[in-house]
């Protein structure tokens, strides 16, 4: 067993150091590609009382942007068909304007976004201003004549700055492929660690332990039948009567009141040691497959991650 025990460790100290270090440079090159840097940003204003004054037309796009071409407002937004009784009504959700450019690692991406909240009209009423030559802009909607800023739906700033946004459309792709092995190796790797973990209890600890019989009436007796001590009775799982394996120290040392030890719950083991010998050996054999099946998918994420 000692040997197999030897065996086991290298198999996953040597599957851990590969699948941390892998991790390390898959995660990395994900979280990079996930939250791009921008140079530009889209940030939330209060309104002025003057600047409707000098508003400057701004194309707002309503379909999907052209690849790698920059600088370009977009709107989105979810719709669904209500279908009632008087009729089918279409209902918008998640209306937001996205700054569309080119990050800084040379791919489009969606640099920054403002929700825009409706007031009885469609995405298509929604038009988009700049004031004069400032970095500020306003949306406006269908126009109301019961108050002067009730068609103003939201303000904002284009601020300069390295600044980073989510790309929920870069999550799951092909080029991330590498990152999902790695999760697989990990799981891997958990699951063989804790095999190994439930091996080592009889590796290094119970496999000294005294065998012994429970009795119906919670006594421990010898092989011989001699009474060794007395199972407390306590208000954690119940071991069964039958073969179990006791802690020397526990049968060493007589109870306050009685002439036989008193053994506490975490101090028995049910089984043998033939049957926990065999358990222990199974599940270091499992760990060591699982360790080295860890060890490939993380070469294989590494492999994937070069040709990416």
């Amino acid at each position: 067993m000692p040997q197999s025990l030897h065996r086991t460790w290298t198999a996953l100290g040597v599957a851990a150091l590969a699948v941390l270090l892998v991790a390390f440079l898959v995660g990395r090159d994900f979280v990079r590609d996930v939250y791009p840097e921008c140079s530009v940003s889209l940030e939330a204003a209060p309104l002025g009382s003057n600047e409707k004054a000098s508003l400057e037309r701004v194309t707002l796009e309503t379909s999907d942007p052209i690849p790698n071409a920059p600088g370009s407002f977009q709107l989105r937004f979810a719709e669904k068909t209500d279908v009632r009784t008087y009729g089918a009504v279409t209902q918008y959700s998640s209306v937001r304007i996205v700054w569309n450019d080119v990050a800084l690692d040379g791919k489009p991406a969606a640099c920054g976004s403002i929700p825009i909240t409706l007031s009885g009209e469609a995405p298509s009423d929604l038009r988009l201003y700049r004031v004069g030559s400032s970095d500020k802009y306003i949306v406006e909607g269908r126009h109301s004549v019961s108050d002067l800023h009730t068609d103003v739906r939201a303000a904002f700033v284009m601020k300069h700055g390295p600044s980073r946004h989510l790309q929920t459309d870069r999550i799951f792709t092909a080029h991330h492929l590498p990152a999902l092995v790695v999760w697989l190796a990990l799981g891997a790797l958990g699951v063989a660690l804790v095999r190994s973990r439930r091996a080592m209890s009889y590796a290094l600890r119970l496999h000294a332990w005294t065998p012994a019989r429970l009795t119906t009436e919670g006594l421990l007796e010898g092989e011989a039948g001699e009474t060794l001590g007395m199972l407390e009775q306590s208000r954690g799982p119940r071991v069964p009567p039958g073969p179990v394996l006791v802690a020397p120290e526990a049968l060493s040392a007589a109870g306050l009141y009685r002439d036989m030890p008193i053994v506490q719950r975490r101090e028995v083991a049910e089984g043998t040691h033939a049957r926990w010998a065999s358990g222990t050996m199974l599940r270091l054999r499992d760990a060591r497959a699982l360790a080295v099946i860890s060890t490939l998918c993380t070469l294989l994420a590494f492999g994937a991650r070069l040709l990416a």
